[in-house]
C-alpha cells in the first residue's frame, strides 16, 4: 500500500550549517492545525502535525484563539478541537528524534470569535479539559501570558525555542534568547523552533511579524525584511497561480537576506477545490524551474501531489 506522503523526516541535515534560514526553500502547510473541521468547513490540511513534519513540511502556521487562559487551535472561527500543547507535543517529539531539522512557527491571535461570543464561544463549546496539574493555576490576562504560560507549563525542554525564553510564572522577566536575523544559520536552529510572532507581545517574544496586512502581497519595512504573498479572497484559480509563480521568482532573485513567505493557498467555502488546482501546476513549476533559493511556500494539501514536498526540498 502506498503511503499518502513520501517522508523527509531528516532533509536539513545535508543543508550546511552556515547556510542563512533566510536562503533556503522551506515547504509548509497554511492553517496547519486544520485538520478536520466541522463537516469539512475550516480544514486546510488531511495529515496532522506528526506526520506533516514527517513528510519534510518545516513550516507551521498555527492559529490560536485564548479563551479562559489556554490557547485552542482555530482557524477563524471554526474550532479545530486541539490546543496550543497538542502543537508542543508534536514538535518536541519530532526535534527530539531529528536533532538535525528545525521548525519556523508562526503563531497568529484568532481569539477576536471566542473573546465576543461568550457562552456561545466555540472553545467554551468543543474545548475539553486539558488535565492542568493539582493546584496549578495561572490567570492570563493577553494573549502573550497565555502563550508564555502555556509554552512554560508544557516545556520539558525550555531551550526548545531559539529566539523565546518563556518566563515562570511570577519571575519577572524571561531570559534574553537569541534574535533570528538575516545572519540566523542553520548550524544555530538544529532541533529548535524559531517563533515568528503574528500577535502582540514584547521584543523578546519572537521575529515580530505582526505588521501583516489583510489578503495582500507586502514587504515590510522591519528587519529582516519579510516579503509576504498572502492573498487568499476573490481570486480565480488562474490569477492565484499566476500571482504565486510571480512570488516564487521575485524570491529567486530576491536579496537572499529577506524572508519569503508565499501561501500558495486560497478559500472559497472549502480550501480543496483550490489546492486540487494549484498544487499539481505548483509542482510542475518547481520540476521545470532551475535550482534557486524559493522561501518558504505555505501550502494547503500538500501530499497532493505526493512529490510536491520533495520538490521544494529539492529547490535547495
Amino acid at each position: 500500500m502506498t503511503s499518502k506522503f513520501i517522508s523527509h523526516p531528516s532533509w536539513m541535515r545535508d543543508i550546511p550549517d552556515a547556510t542563512a534560514v533566510t536562503a533556503l526553500s522551506i515547504p509548509g502547510t497554511h492553517n496547519s492545525g486544520g485538520i478536520g473541521g466541522p463537516l469539512g468547513f475550516g480544514q486546510t490540511q488531511d495529515l496532522d502535525l506528526a506526520d506533516q513534519l514527517n513528510a519534510g513540511i518545516r513550516f507551521l502556521d498555527i492559529r490560536l484563539s485564548h479563551y479562559r487562559d489556554n490557547l485552542f487551535v482555530h482557524h477563524d472561527v471554526v474550532h479545530m478541537e486541539k490546543c496550543y500543547a497538542d502543537v508542543l507535543a508534536a514538535c518536541s517529539d519530532f526535534l527530539g528524534r531529528h536533532p538535525s531539522e528545525a521548525i519556523l512557527m508562526s503563531v497568529k491571535d484568532e481569539s477576536r470569535c471566542d473573546s465576543t461570543l461568550g457562552v456561545f464561544a466555540p472553545s467554551r463549546i468543543f474545548g475539553k479539559d486539558r488535565g492542568d496539574p493539582d493546584n496549578w493555576v495561572v490567570r492570563s490576562n493577553s494573549f502573550e501570558d497565555a502563550f508564555n504560560v502555556r509554552t512554560w507549563q508544557h516545556l520539558e525542554d525550555p531551550s526548545l525555542f531559539y529566539n523565546f525564553a518563556a518566563p515562570l510564572p511570577d519571575a519577572g522577566s524571561a531570559a534574553i534568547n537569541p534574535s533570528f536575523t538575516s545572519e540566523t544559520t542553520m548550524g544555530e536552529i538544529r532541533g529548535k523552533i524559531v517563533l515568528l510572532r503574528r500577535f502582540e507581545g514584547g521584543h523578546h517574544v519572537g521575529l515580530d511579524l505582526t505588521y501583516w496586512p489583510e489578503n495582500q502581497t507586502f514587504r515590510s519595512a522591519a528587519t529582516p525584511v519579510y516579503d509576504v504573498h498572502d492573498r487568499y479572497q476573490g481570486l480565480p484559480s488562474e490569477q492565484k497561480y499566476e500571482l504565486v509563480v510571480d512570488h516564487l521568482e521575485q524570491a529567486k532573485s530576491g536579496d537572499l537576506e529577506n524572508l519569503y513567505i508565499t501561501f500558495s493557498s486560497a478559500v472559497g467555502l472549502k480550501a480543496g477545490g483550490y489546492a486540487q488546482t494549484i498544487n499539481p501546476r505548483l509542482d510542475d513549476y518547481l520540476v521545470r524551474s532551475a535550482k534557486g533559493r524559493v522561501g518558504i511556500i505555505a501550502m494547503d494539501y500538500f501530499e497532493q501531489p505526493r512529490e510536491l514536498v520533495s520538490h521544494v526540498i529539492n529547490m535547495n
